[in-house]
C-alpha cells in the first residue's frame, strides 16, 4: 500500500473511530452508567441500621405509636398513619434488638403493645389486629405474628403462644379457596371481603405462617403456606388477581427463607432464584443513580428508601437461604457483592448527626433517609432490615 493510500485510509478511519469513541462514551454515561459502590465495613453498615433504629425509637409516643413521616423542607411532621407500616416497623425494632443492640427491645415491646391493644375476635378460636371500626388487614396481623415470634426467640417467653395460634387461624381463614389470600376482613359483616387482594399482604401472610411453623413446629403452619407460595411461584397470582406483570414480592423471599427446608421443592428454589435476579438488578440500577447532570435524566434521583430497602432485605434473606441450600449456593458471591454495594451507598446517603444539626427538626432527620425532602416510617423500617442482612453477609466474607 502506498503512502497516499495509507493517508486516504487514515482519513476514512478517523471519523469512524471518533464516532465509535463518542458512542461508547454515550452508552457508558446515558445507557449503562457506572455503578457507585462506596466502601463500607460491616460495622459501619450495622451502625447505620442502629442510627435508623434510633430514629424509629425516638418517634414513639407514650402509647407506642410512631412518628409517621417528616418533610424537612417544610419542617412538617405528617399526620398520616398506617397500621400495617406500624407492624413492619415493630418487626424491624425486634430484628435490631436480636441482631445488633438489645436496647431496642423496650421500644419494640411498646410498639407491639400498641398492636396487641387492637386485637379483635374474628371467630371462636381466631383473632386479628385492626383499628377500631376498620376492616382487619391481613398484613397487620401477619406482622404481629412475626413480631411475636421475634420476641419469643429473644426472650424465651411462651405466654403468647395461644395468641399466635389465634392469629395464625385468622391468616389461614383468609384463604379464598383458590390458593389466594384475601387482604381484608370486615368487622361489619364478620367475613373476609371477597375479591379484595393486596400486592404485599399475601407475601406478608406467608412469611408469618413460615415463622409460626418455626416457632410452633408440627402444627401444620408451614404446610398451610405451601399452596399459596406455589401460587406466587407459578405466576397464577398475577393472572387471576389482575396484575400486568410478575410481582417481585420481597415478603415471599422472607417466607422462602423461613420455611422448613424439607418443604422447599425445585419450583420454590427456582422462584427464589428469580427473585434474587430481580432484586439484584434493582440494586444495580440504584447504584447507578447520582441525581445530577445527565445522570438525572437517564436514572432520575436516588430512589425512595423504602423501595431500595425492600430490594436489600429480600437479597439479605435470600443470601441466608442460598448459604443453606446447595442448589442455590452459586448465588452467594453475587448477592454478597450486591449487598455490600447497597450497604455502602446507603451509609453515604444517611443523614448523620452533623448534617441533621444544620437544619430544622434534627430529631426527625438524624439517622433517616429522604426522598426529595420527605421521609416516613417505612423508609427506615425497610433499610434497617436490609442493612442488618448486608452486614451479616459482609461479615461472612471476612
Amino acid at each position: 500500500m502506498s503512502s497516499s493510500q495509507r493517508r486516504s485510509m487514515g482519513r476514512l478511519l478517523s471519523p469512524h473511530l471518533a464516532l465509535l469513541v463518542l458512542a461508547a462514551g454515550f452508552i457508558r454515561i446515558a445507557v449503562v452508567p457506572a455503578e457507585i459502590c462506596p466502601a463500607a465495613t460491616p460495622h459501619q453498615v450495622q451502625a447505620a441500621a442502629v442510627a435508623a433504629g434510633d430514629w424509629l425509637a425516638r418517634g414513639l409516643d407514650e402509647d407506642g405509636r410512631f412518628v409517621y413521616g417528616y418533610d424537612r423542607t417544610a419542617d412538617l411532621v405528617s399526620s398520616d398513619y398506617s397500621i400495617v407500616r406500624h407492624g413492619g416497623a415493630t418487626v424491624s425494632l425486634f430484628q435490631l434488638s436480636r441482631a445488633a443492640d438489645e436496647r431496642f427491645r423496650e421500644p419494640a415491646e411498646s410498639a407491639l403493645q400498641w398492636l396487641l391493644d387492637r386485637e379483635i375476635e374474628t371467630g371462636p378460636d381466631a383473632s386479628a389486629i385492626a383499628d377500631p371500626g376498620q376492616d382487619a388487614r391481613l398484613g397487620t396481623t401477619a406482622f404481629t405474628i412475626v413480631a411475636l415470634t421475634e420476641r419469643r426467640a429473644i426472650s424465651g417467653d411462651r405466654s403468647f403462644d395461644e395468641l399466635l395460634r389465634r392469629l395464625g387461624r385468622f391468616v389461614v381463614g383468609q384463604a379464598d379457596g383458590e390458593d389466594g389470600l384475601l387482604a381484608f376482613w370486615s368487622q361489619g359483616t364478620g367475613n373476609p371481603v371477597s375479591d379484595a387482594y393486596g400486592p404485599f399482604a399475601t407475601g406478608e401472610a406467608l412469611w408469618a405462617l413460615a415463622e409460626l411453623d418455626a416457632a410452633l413446629p408440627n402444627e401444620g403452619w408451614g404446610e398451610a403456606a405451601l399452596p399459596t407460595l406455589r401460587y406466587l411461584a407459578s405466576g397464577d397470582r398475577e393472572r387471576r388477581e389482575g396484575y400486568l406483570a410478575r410481582l417481585p414480592d420481597h415478603w415471599a423471599a422472607y417466607a422462602l427463607e423461613a420455611l422448613d427446608g424439607e418443604l422447599l421443592d425445585d419450583d420454590l428454589r427456582s422462584y427464589a432464584r428469580r427473585l434474587a435476579g430481580y432484586f439484584s438488578l434493582r440494586l444495580r440500577f440504584e447504584s447507578q443513580r447520582r441525581g445530577e447532570g445527565l445522570n438525572l435524566w437517564v436514572r432520575w434521583y436516588p430512589g425512595p428508601p423504602a423501595g431500595v430497602g425492600t430490594a436489600g432485605e429480600a437479597l439479605g434473606v435470600l443470601h441466608q437461604l442460598a448459604e443453606r441450600e446447595q442448589d442455590l449456593a452459586d448465588l452467594v458471591p453475587g448477592i454478597t457483592d450486591r449487598l455490600a454495594c447497597m450497604g455502602g451507598f446507603m451509609v453515604e446517603r444517611q443523614i448523620d448527626a452533623a448534617e441533621a444539626a444544620t437544619g430544622a427538626g434534627p430529631e426527625y432527620t438524624e439517622g433517616a433517609w429522604f426522598y426529595r425532602g420527605y421521609t416516613q416510617v417505612d423508609g427506615q423500617q425497610h433499610v434497617v432490615s436490609a442493612l442488618l442482612g448486608a452486614a451479616a453477609a459482609m461479615e461472612g466474607t471476612r
